[in-house]
């Protein structure tokens, strides 16, 4: 069962990398073709910079939720590197657990803020803003997805292992 939930995250995960990088090419190419049709042909494109913004917005919550990993984040690890490896156990415990409330606190508002946008459109295209701000709820219910995940695995018997990561690390910090 877990390694058919392992193997579906595995797809999914490769999926959202296609779709990011589709997502990233679109937008250099609504760029180059906007850049392309002011300054050769004369006639600026008025739905370039929009479609631009859009897929700039959705790839980077797209991306960050199911793309990027914890360990990618740049993170300030100079007090976690210097703690004794119960006391990062408590950090991240805290941690995650503090901001996991605070993201559960404020997604009731962030969604009925973002319902609230239907009645507002986009200037050119007319694309209602709900729709354009979605990917933020989406986003925001990864990261507490995330966080809670982490959280119990800081809790359960292999906390070591989670803990233990920066100390592997290739490269030091400035102070070590």
């Amino acid at each position: 069962m877990i390694d058919r939930l392992m193997s579906a995250v595995g797809r999914f995960r490769k999926a959202a990398e296609i779709v990011s990088g589709v997502m990233f090419a679109a937008i250099f190419a609504v760029f180059i073709i906007g850049i392309v049709m002011r300054h050769v042909f004369n006639r600026p494109l008025l739905w370039g910079d929009e479609v631009g913004i859009l897929l700039l917005l959705w790839c980077t919550f797209l991306t960050d939720a199911f793309v990027v990993r914890a360990s990618d984040h740049v993170a300030f690890d100079v007090v976690w590197d210097m703690v004794s490896p119960r006391t990062r156990r408590v950090i991240g415990i805290v941690g995650r657990a503090v901001f996991a409330l605070i993201f559960i606190v404020a997604l009731p508002t962030i969604i009925d803020y973002v319902l609230f946008l239907w009645r507002e459109r986009t200037d050119v295209l007319g694309v209602r803003l709900d729709f354009v701000f979605s990917c933020f709820i989406i986003y925001i219910v990864t990261v507490i997805i995330r966080l809670v995940a982490q959280l119990v695995e800081y809790c359960g018997p292999n906390w070591r292992e989670h803990v233990g990561a920066s100390d592997q690390a290739s490269t030091t910090n400035v102070i070590g």
